[in-house]
């Protein structure tokens, strides 16, 4: 599929991490899921969701409030933890059962597979105390054990990457939504994730400076990035993404390619729930 860059601006295009694993289409999935379940206070909020995701694929996460789509996101890197089912990134097992003794599979330090799945959240979460580069620079130090300078450096051309040069030593009151959810993405970029993790990161913008962040995941988008985003922007989904999942009732109703499920959904809840959020 064609992503879009109409509008996009930045340094050229760089390579982002291959891994070990031949995950081209029918290989080892970068990141699959399987029959996960997640509860709440003892209700059950995601019912056995299962779902492979191919390096370099971008796949759009939509539905209804109260679907799971943000717990689900948020399990695969461990801020909620499954009650049930296996998350494999690379083919290696790194939360589920394994096993006939039923063992919790740890092949990978948790600080290590949050390396590898870079997450950017609604809300910023940038250190107000601290400029754009030193948000930036601040895991690579303490997670990566980088250099002061190696750390710096790369925070410059990250922030450079997502159109923030000349921001660097801004404080986050000082800068636009917009350029606060760019800043947060440059810091996920600087960790060298395999996989990027996008929960709504424009529901708290204004759509013009929506528009800043959502360039700027296109940009990564055309670049190779694998990305799992939850959005409620159709235009992304229906543009941008190789693979619509759509979920209701914390289950997947129907997934396919994106614009088969955006313009012509096989289900009666998928097409309900588009009718209505494009008749807004």
């Amino acid at each position: 599929m064609f992503h879009s860059t109409q509008g996009v601006q930045g340094p050229d295009p760089v390579a982002f991490p291959s891994g070990e694993a031949d995950a081209t289409a029918g290989g080892t999935p970068i990141l699959e899921l399987r029959d996960i379940r997640i509860e709440y206070k003892g209700h059950e909020v995601v019912h056995g969701v299962s779902l492979a995701v191919q390096r370099g694929e971008v796949i759009a996460l939509i539905g209804p409030s109260g679907a799971g789509k943000s717990s689900l996101l948020r399990s695969i890197n461990f801020l909620e933890q499954p009650s049930a089912g296996q998350i494999l990134v690379n083919g290696q097992l790194v939360q589920g059962q394994s096993g006939s003794r039923g063992a919790i599979a740890r092949n990978k330090s948790l600080a290590a597979h949050r390396r590898d799945v870079g997450m950017v959240f609604q809300q910023f979460n940038l250190f107000p105390h601290l400029t754009a580069l030193e948000n930036v620079v601040l895991a690579q130090v303490h997670s990566l054990n980088r250099s002061k300078e190696e750390a710096v450096a790369r925070a410059r051309q990250e922030l450079a990457h997502v159109g923030l040069t000349g921001h660097e030593d801004k404080y986050p009151a000082k800068c636009s939504g917009g350029q606060q959810q760019r800043i947060a993405i440059a810091r996920a970029l600087a960790m060298d994730p395999q996989l990027m993790l996008f929960d709504e990161p424009t529901s708290s913008l204004d759509p013009e400076l929506g528009v800043e962040v959502l360039n700027t995941m296109k940009r990564l988008a055309s670049e190779g990035m694998t990305m799992l985003v939850v959005t409620h922007e159709m235009h992304f989904a229906e543009d941008v993404a190789d693979r619509v999942v759509f979920m209701a009732d914390g289950a997947i109703v129907e997934e396919g390619p994106a614009e088969q499920v955006m313009l012509r959904p096989s289900s009666e809840r998928a097409k309900t729930f588009l009718s209505a959020v494009r008749g807004r």
